[in-house]
């Protein structure tokens, strides 16, 4: 009798605060891209939602002890993380999607995360913006860390004040941190944020405070997801092909639960498509407004 090969799994955790309780468009692109590309070929994706990192590494070791998973995808690289030691020790095939490159022995799909932030202030730069905030994802998260930087660099060679509110992706951490910023000393005239939902939050507060958008502040947001398409006005994006990058994620773990050899993945830079969110710099929102 022919022996039947089971269907091969691939695991994914989403370590996030219980704020955000289901996936964010982002993620939710990248999950239907890998998806695309395990279609008919027997692997499924299994996903589940974890509290902290440490969590995240529960669920990683009753996988393998239990045999559920072939693969696993791992997001949000953060600083010192313990991740990647348990990886290695679990001796599981493993995918990174972010991150700078590693000299860890795992495949890693780059997104260049500087690049993006770089665009963004060069794009406001040229509109004549010379008072730029950017709300941030967790700092501990190495790609925030990326953007932070590189755009922290850009404000100081093109001249513009730049600084940084930190959030944690939800749309209320991009409502609370624009609300900062609109009633504050200093107003900017322009804010970059790390994703949509919290780009959509400062929409929000900006409304609730009588800023027009864009003639008293332009807005960026990360990720050219159809929420930022959907968005009043249309978002300005950093955009990256979520959905294309999902399915390097998808061709990347199948390669290594097939025995492949540790690869690194460069995807397309990114770039800056302006909608109706961003113009030159118009009415100033008075500080004690």
């Amino acid at each position: 009798m022919q022996q039947v090969t089971r269907e091969r799994i691939a695991g994914l955790v989403l370590a996030r605060p219980g704020r955000l309780l289901g996936m964010e468009p982002f993620m939710a692109d990248v999950v239907q891209g890998i998806e695309e590309v395990f279609d008919g070929r027997r692997v499924s994706l299994l996903i589940e939602f974890a509290a902290d990192i440490a969590d995240e590494i529960a669920t990683w070791q009753r996988w393998v002890a239990n045999d559920h998973v072939d693969g696993i995808v791992m997001v949000d690289l953060r600083a010192n993380d313990a991740r990647l030691a348990e990886l290695e020790r679990l001796g599981v095939p493993a995918v990174l999607l972010g991150g700078p490159e590693l000299q860890a022995p795992i495949t890693n799909v780059l997104v260049d995360n500087a690049e993006g932030a770089r665009a963004a202030v060069r794009a406001l730069a040229d509109l004549g913006h010379r008072d730029i905030a950017r709300v941030s994802g967790p700092r501990d998260m190495l790609h925030c860390q990326a953007r932070d930087d590189a755009f922290m660099e850009t404000c100081a060679e093109r001249d513009v004040q730049g600084r940084v509110i930190e959030g944690d992706y939800s749309e209320d951490a991009g409502r609370e941190a624009t609300r900062r910023l609109l009633t504050g000393s200093q107003v900017p005239t322009a804010v970059v944020y790390d994703n949509d939902l919290m780009a959509i939050g400062g929409l929000a507060a900006a409304k609730d405070l009588g800023v027009r958008i864009p003639d008293q502040l332009s807005v960026i947001a990360w990720d050219d997801t159809a929420v930022a398409r959907l968005a009043h006005p249309p978002l300005s994006v950093v955009t990256v092909d979520v959905h294309g990058l999902g399915t390097i994620v998808g061709e990347a773990i199948l390669t290594v639960m097939e025995g492949g050899e540790v690869t690194t993945y460069q995807v397309p830079k990114p770039t800056i498509r302006l909608a109706q969110s961003t113009a030159e710099p118009g009415t100033r929102l008075p500080a004690d407004a």
